[in-house]
């Protein structure tokens, strides 16, 4: 194991979440990890993540990247500089009316936020036909500096392009200081996509989605045979930054989960060129 600082960005539900056993693991290993740095990157608002860290469910995190990944919240700074410099790449011009206007259409409807209409995050309901997706992506070829991503073959986000998952854990990784090397992501679904195009290290649990699963083929993306928390745990053995004692995962054989990993690596889809599959 790694004395060395490391940073672990990992969606939270169906990847920490979702597993009794091993959420149990989690909070063990948050506890003894000295050298951790933990960061959730999620689609919940960041009060709702609050929530389940008050609950006892999830470990208290050292950042809260919420909305799908267009705000952080540093929860060691009560004023949070390093969210507004976040958000203050943002261009003047981004304009959640215009890609509303622009993006519905046959198939599509605007997602409903019951809590509040995210600052950087368009969010749409999809049919998930194929068509659908293209002609969405067509309509909002216009316009500048937006990220598209579809999920679950329910969800289609659009978000500035300084922001989103994948780019608010190079932020924090940048304002860390932390090597590249010594970062680790984790997400089950395709929502998690912009976090596995990186290029740092990977993990996908058992039981991602395989909108995920055929885009995380790279060889730093490391694909479980355990599901959520365990999973997650798993992968940061595979990679150095845990032992298989402190880990404390029951199964039958390390090797069995190597092998479980390749036989997925092989499965895998080459990755996408587009934003969205």
């Amino acid at each position: 194991m790694t004395n060395a600082p490391f940073l672990l960005a990992a969606d939270i539900d169906g990847t920490l979440l979702g597993d009794e056993t091993g959420e149990g693991l989690l909070k063990k290993f948050v506890e003894q990890s000295a050298h951790l740095t933990l960061a959730y990157i999620t689609g919940r608002y960041c009060w709702s993540v609050l929530e389940l860290v008050e609950l006892g469910r999830l470990p208290r995190p050292h950042f809260i990247c919420g909305d799908v990944g267009t705000e952080i919240l540093d929860l060691d700074d009560p004023s949070n500089r390093l969210g507004k410099q976040y958000i203050a790449q943002v261009s003047p011009g981004w304009d959640l009316a215009e890609i509303y206007r622009l993006g519905v259409g046959e198939g599509i409807c605007p997602q409903e936020f019951d809590l509040g209409q995210p600052r950087f995050q368009a969010g749409f309901y999809w049919d998930a036909r194929p068509a659908t997706l293209g002609a969405f992506n067509e309509r909002l070829s216009g316009l500048e500096q937006v990220y598209i991503q579809a999920s679950y073959d329910t969800y289609i986000d659009v978000l500035p392009v300084p922001l989103g998952k994948g780019n608010a854990v190079r932020f924090l990784q940048q304002h860390l200081g932390i090597p590249s090397q010594n970062v680790v992501v984790a997400g089950d679904s395709g929502n998690d996509r912009q976090m596995f195009e990186t290029g740092f290290k990977g993990i996908v649990p058992a039981n991602a989605l395989d909108e995920l699963k055929a885009i995380a083929c790279q060889p730093w993306h490391y694909h479980s045979s355990f599901p959520a928390a365990r999973g997650v745990l798993d992968g940061l053995r595979h990679f150095g930054f845990v032992n298989g004692a402190h880990a404390e995962i029951n199964h039958e054989s390390h090797e069995q989960a190597e092998w479980a990993n390749k036989t997925a690596k092989n499965s895998c889809a080459s990755p996408c060129s587009t934003h969205s599959c």
